[in-house]
């Protein structure tokens, strides 16, 4: 049923119509009517003879001619009007606008007319003959996925309605037959949206490929012809021989899904060759910018694998802070690729760092161990499981949901964005939490022993070790605060009054803590957001780590086995047990623990001290030596104890320097050694005996948890 719009109609009797209806008025052509055939009264007409004998009818229009072709314009009809090509009080019914003098249906106007009288009403009805929103043939004012119903842009309620015979019954929207995907490619290092020039854009999973470019100065494309709800594989390519000739093979690429409308906006981003060895040598992998490009060629650092960059964002496309480098990860055809990975042979393992916008209004390159509001990261050296750099890429990181980018050739870099979810941000005490001592100063204070006056239940405030001796000193008085007036270190059914959290919090005017410094301006501080969360989400220990997946691999790593093979140095064999790291794994930790594991007199220290991880020789002798401080072992691999593969020995050797990590089984059941990075439980009992974490959990185990106020067995 087609929109009715009444306009009233204005033809009266009055003077003017009778003046001139006599001005044409013939007598010689008056027709006598038949009153008795028509029961007209007839009685007017014969006492005037000035008056026709019939009034004229509505129902034909009166047209205009044209003086110079004799003809009448279409649509129109008597003239009087004013408001040319617009509504006007002159005219009315099918023809209610004005052109020319004459009354006209929207048809007689000009092209455009419609929309510029009225935006919601842009198409002709020429039946109506009336501007309305849309008719069936000119849907231009409606969204590309409706139709016209009763000259109004409406939601489709069946699949004949549309172009493409379907309709998507549960959102009314037709689905489209084609989209246009367009956009202007820009540079991926300048934080202001710049335009490239010369780049050409192509979809390489569809058959035949699409391609757009090269591009004009203002960066500008068109994809034409694409089925909706499409994942495009994008190619940006770009002709680049400064500062050295760089191959096809490095070019970018992206995905994007292709929505159900058209067109479809896009800004495609380029990184140039210069862009990623300037952000290398930034990020502290090369000592010089000419290190990082090449000896005039390009760098087989980048070339062998390839390169992800990315960014994490909110939902609103803000920046997303304080996600480690641990917590991303990139899986390219099932080999999951993390930061200094030591399951990864080569020299050069992948490594992530992470972006800041610089003075120029350039995105460089930090040496920052976590994001920063802007959210911009880099992995570098991303391989497959043969070593090289091609496959499907999934781009992770807990709270996020997961990116995809499809790399087709070794030396690829991908671009991607992850975006926030509704889950929690996994934090990690060893990645996310115990760099916070370090990086605000805490351990100025917080060392040796900590401060006296802060010991609490027999356990020092000291966060200057290593990272699972820090947790449990900050977990040991208890983590479930009764009184809110008298909280512990860590509250987790009440995280905001732990004092881990009050105590370095800048103070309101009139309120004091006995704490002497302030640290955080807010608790909505980036930082203190990590705390929180860690507590929230249970104050858990730091990450358990394995001898086998992550302490083994960094013989080879450091080139220990250099030495350290053929049954070691004869100098260095300790009850027995030689110094060889080169066997297999079981073969090397055995050598490593069989002397012992706890070291009474630590001025005669064992490889392996579990009571004094910092004081082991695996640790110490790698170490380079303080002033006036000397070791017996000649190869130095650890500028400080703050190195993070330093840190994993350390971590390894205070969880107990286990073959194995297992938290298996419930610690008040019997079952297989647990790891004292379990739970606080698990730690508290193993203190007390250590056979249960280094041998078996047996009933005495047991029975030690169910005294312990750690485990609630």
């Amino acid at each position: 049923m087609r929109l009715s719009l009444a306009f009233p109609r204005r033809f009266t009797l009055g003077l003017g119509l009778s003046l001139g209806l006599g001005a044409c008025y013939d007598p010689d052509t008056l027709v006598e009517v038949d009153t008795e055939a028509t029961g007209a009264d007839t009685s007017a007409s014969m006492t005037d003879p000035t008056l026709p004998t019939t009034e004229p009818t509505t129902d034909t229009p009166v047209t205009d001619s044209d003086p110079d072709t004799g003809t009448t314009a279409p649509g129109t009809t008597g003239g009087g009007c004013t408001a040319d090509q617009a509504l006007d009080d002159a005219c009315d019914g099918a023809t209610p606008y004005c052109r020319d003098g004459a009354c006209v249906g929207c048809d007689a106007l000009d092209n455009g007319v419609c929309a510029a009288l009225d935006p919601a009403a842009p198409a002709c009805d020429a039946d109506l003959g009336l501007c309305v929103a849309c008719t069936e043939t000119d849907l231009e004012g409606c969204e590309p996925q409706q139709v016209c119903i009763d000259a109004t842009c409406s939601p489709c309620t069946a699949d004949a309605q549309c172009a493409s015979m379907v309709c998507q019954d549960e959102i009314g929207e037709c689905l489209l037959t084609e989209v246009v995907v367009q956009g202007t490619a820009v540079f991926y290092d300048q934080v202001a949206s710049t335009p490239a020039a010369e780049v050409t854009i192509g979809v390489t999973n569809i058959d035949p490929a699409v391609m757009a470019g090269p591009t004009g100065a203002d960066g500008a494309y068109q994809l034409a012809e694409i089925p909706p709800g499409t994942l495009l594989d994008l190619e940006m390519g770009l002709d680049q021989d400064d500062p050295v000739f760089v191959p096809a093979s490095m070019h970018t690429r992206t995905q994007l899904r292709v929505e159900n409308d058209t067109p479809v906006l896009y800004d495609p981003p380029i990184v140039t060759y210069a862009h990623m060895a300037q952000v290398a040598f930034e990020c502290g992998l090369f000592p010089t910018l000419e290190a990082a490009i090449g000896n005039g060629a390009v760098n087989v650092y980048f070339a062998q694998r390839s390169t992800m960059f990315g960014r994490l964002v909110d939902d609103a496309g803000n920046g997303v802070p304080t996600v480690s480098r641990a917590s991303l990860q990139v899986e390219l055809d099932g080999y999951v690729n993390i930061h200094d990975n030591l399951l990864d042979g080569n020299a050069n393992p992948a490594h992530v760092c992470f972006l800041d916008e610089d003075v120029s209004g350039r995105w460089v390159g930090t040496t920052a161990a976590a994001s920063n509001d802007t959210g911009r990261f880099v992995m570098f050296r991303v391989r497959d499981p043969n070593g090289t750099g091609q496959g499907g890429a999934t781009v992770r990181a807990s709270g996020f949901d997961d990116a995809q980018v499809t790399l087709r050739s070794t030396g690829n870099i991908g671009v991607v964005e992850l975006v926030r979810n509704d889950e929690a941000i996994v934090r990690d005490f060893a990645i996310d939490v115990y760099p916070i001592f370090t990086t605000y100063a805490c351990v100025g204070c917080h060392t040796g022993g900590g401060p006296l006056a802060a010991v609490r239940a027999g356990f020092n405030a000291d966060w200057d070790l290593p990272p699972l001796q820090v947790w449990q000193n900050l977990v040991g008085p208890g983590t479930t605060c009764g009184d809110p007036l008298n909280p512990l270190r860590v509250c987790t059914d009440n995280p905001e009054i732990s004092l881990f959290v009050t105590n370095p919090l800048f103070d309101m005017v009139g309120m004091e803590d006995p704490h002497p410094v302030d640290i955080f301006p807010s608790i909505d501080d980036p930082a203190m957001q990590v705390i929180l969360d860690w507590i929230e989400q249970g104050a858990q220990p730091p990450t358990a780590y394995n001898f086998t997946e992550d302490v083994y691999p960094l013989f080879s790593l450091y080139g220990c086995v250099g030495c350290h093979t053929g049954g070691g140095p004869p100098e260095a064999v300790s009850a027995g047990f030689n110094a060889d790291w080169d066997l297999p794994a079981m073969q090397a930790w055995q050598n490593l623990v069989g002397p012992g594991t706890v070291c009474a007199d630590l001025d005669n220290p064992l490889r392996v001290c579990t009571n004094a991880p910092g004081a082991s020789t695996l640790v110490t002798y790698p170490l380079v030596d303080q002033v006036g401080m000397e070791d017996p072992h000649p190869l130095k691999a650890f500028p400080s104890l703050t190195d993070p593969d330093l840190q994993i020995i350390l971590q390894w050797i205070a969880q107990g320097a286990q073959f194995e990590v297992t938290c298996e089984h419930d610690p008040c059941a019997t079952g297989n050694l647990l790891n004292p990075g379990c739970s606080p439980c698990v730690s508290a009992v193993c203190q007390l005996d250590p056979y249960c974490c280094n041998t078996q959990w047996d009933q005495q185990c047991v029975n030690e948890a169910g005294d312990s106020p750690a485990c609630g067995c």
